[in-house]
């Protein structure tokens, strides 16, 4: 029996194949289409999935669409559940519908990074912008099990404020996220980090895991400061955002390895990508896994994987293209 996991109809869309449950092959759509961060399952990565195994049998998605619609609704973008059907969607772009199974999007970034790494018992952290509702997670894996011990959700993310100031020092929010890194070592990371978090961001007091917003960012903030416009300022706005996070991590970090004993972590979503920060927490930790594309993209895994409960392996699994 074929089955695949997908994620799609957002940003990143990606497909991994499972035969009787094993794990054999993954992709990103952009890798088929030239699309950078192609958000659809394109008709040419689902011909090249379908010439290697054929079709699947049935299909694990990544998140629950009708609690994203609820989000989205709350969240003042309208009743948007046509857009999110998935049935509809899959047999626009893959020809044909089959069963799907749903799995909430923060339990597809737990499962993918748990069950890929090598230790039985292993904290892991998800963050992210937002999931469903979710925005944040922290997890205790044991014995092929994932617990949730902490949970944070819209609109206080770590990964919109991100995201937001990414855009705010003129980049791309879900895209250009990774030059705020290179930016930040340019500027001066205190000259404007008390004016951030008097007006945007709370961190948590002392190794607390709660990160509040002080305003939604949902939207981005453009509008923030409007006399800081010289590349000076930019480079001051993008040092203090990666300050604000990598102070957050570690507080992050040290409620994980309190709440669950563990001595691994394992971290996903967008927010792993942060390796100047993920470096800073690694030396309180025996071992650090974050799998490769530990952002949405590896939920194709994650959601198949949060089912199956198997640990696997991701050599020679995601496709690169030559």
């Amino acid at each position: 029996m074929i089955s695949w996991g997908l994620v799609g109809n957002s940003h990143d869309a990606s497909l991994a194949i499972f035969e009787h449950l094993d794990l054999k092959w993954a992709a990103l759509a952009k890798d088929f289409s030239d699309i950078p961060n192609d958000p659809h399952i394109n008709r040419q990565l689902v011909k090249h999935a379908m010439d290697l195994y054929g079709g699947p049998s049935n299909v694990f998605w990544y998140e629950k669409p009708m609690l994203k619609s609820i989000r989205q609704l709350i969240a003042g973008q309208g009743w948007l559940f046509g857009e999110n059907n998935i049935r509809k969607y899959l047999k626009d772009y893959v020809g044909y519908c089959m069963p799907i199974v749903y799995t909430q999007h923060h339990l597809s970034h737990a499962a993918y990074t748990y069950y890929t790494q090598p230790h039985d018992e292993c904290a892991v952290i998800c963050l992210d912008s937002i999931g469903e509702f979710e925005t944040l997670t922290i997890w205790h894996g044991k014995n092929k099990k994932l617990k949730k011990v902490y949970s944070q959700g819209y609109p206080h993310s770590l990964g919109l404020f991100y995201s937001a100031m990414t855009q705010r020092v003129g980049l791309v929010p879900q895209r250009d996220e990774y030059m705020i890194a290179k930016m930040a070592q340019k500027g001066d990371p205190h000259r404007l980090l008390h004016i951030m978090l008097q007006e945007i961001i709370d961190l948590p007091p002392g190794f607390s895991p709660k990160i509040k917003m002080h305003i939604n960012l949902h939207r981005g903030c453009r509008w923030w400061r409007p006399e800081l416009k010289t590349q000076k300022d930019m480079n001051d706005i993008a040092a203090a955002t990666q300050l604000c996070f990598e102070l957050a991590l570690e507080a992050l970090s040290v409620y994980a390895y309190r709440t669950t004993g563990c001595q691994n972590i394992a971290l996903a979503g967008g927010g792993a990508l942060n390796k100047q920060a993920v470096d800073k927490i690694s030396k309180d930790w025996n071992s650090v896994w974050v799998p490769p594309n530990p952002g949405d993209p590896g939920s194709c895994i994650g959601a198949v994987l949060a089912h199956t409960k198997q640990k696997t392996s991701l050599d020679n699994i995601w496709y690169k293209k030559v």
